[in-house]
């Protein structure tokens, strides 16, 4: 079994960004965003204790960021107006931290996720193994769709189409999930040392065009 072989029978098993593992629904979105709020390491969420989103944070005007991981890949990140980039930011420092891992090994993603999505983060970057990615990705539709004391949900729309895995003999092929942009769910959680961390994913084929 070639390492591309082995890396795409990884995706099939378990995705992030990927292919679905889980559909986003009404009840099962409620739930992790409870979830975030309130996590078993630290105390009970009391209503009170939620605090507004500081307003410096929203972005005045749109913007397209495109970041370079290395020479053969890119990451595109399409900023709309009024978009909470403290909340939303969570969320692309990490896809953009995940593909830095793939292509280099680099672990500053760990630092970006909490369990489970720890977990689901690590079997992703791993799943990779020895196949080399080249091309680009895009997120785009960026919105915080829920906000609760120490919880939050943020949408994006992903677009891999334009990832390339590359083969021990030069040979390059679409990856299986990568044929249509897919809807991303992030659940976020504010620990207590302020910093907002990605605590489990969600994925939908429906909702992006």
């Amino acid at each position: 079994m070639t390492a591309v072989h082995r890396m795409r029978a990884a995706h099939r098993m378990t995705a992030v960004y990927g292919r679905p593992v889980a559909r986003i629904g009404v009840a099962a979105a409620a739930a992790l965003l409870a979830a975030g709020c309130a996590p078993a390491a630290d105390p009970p969420f009391v209503p009170s204790q939620a605090t507004p989103v500081a307003s410096a944070s929203v972005r005045a005007t749109p913007a397209i960021e495109t970041i370079r991981i290395n020479p053969e890949m890119s990451v595109s990140i399409e900023w709309p107006a009024g978009t909470d980039t403290t909340l939303v930011q969570a969320f692309t420092d990490l896809y953009v931290s995940s593909w830095r891992a793939v292509l280099s090994g680099d672990e500053t993603y760990l630092d970006m996720v909490e369990p489970p999505a720890t977990g689901q983060a690590h079997a992703w970057v791993r799943g990779f193994g020895s196949a080399k990615v080249r091309g680009s990705a895009r997120l785009y539709a960026l919105r915080v769709t829920a906000v609760m004391g120490d919880g939050a949900r943020v949408d994006a729309c992903v677009d891999e189409t334009g990832v390339r895995l590359v083969s021990p003999r030069g040979r390059e092929s679409r990856p299986s999930w990568a044929h249509a942009p897919y809807l991303q769910a992030a659940v976020l959680h504010r620990a207590r040392d302020g910093v907002w961390r990605v605590k489990d994913f969600r994925h939908d084929l429906k909702g992006c065009a």
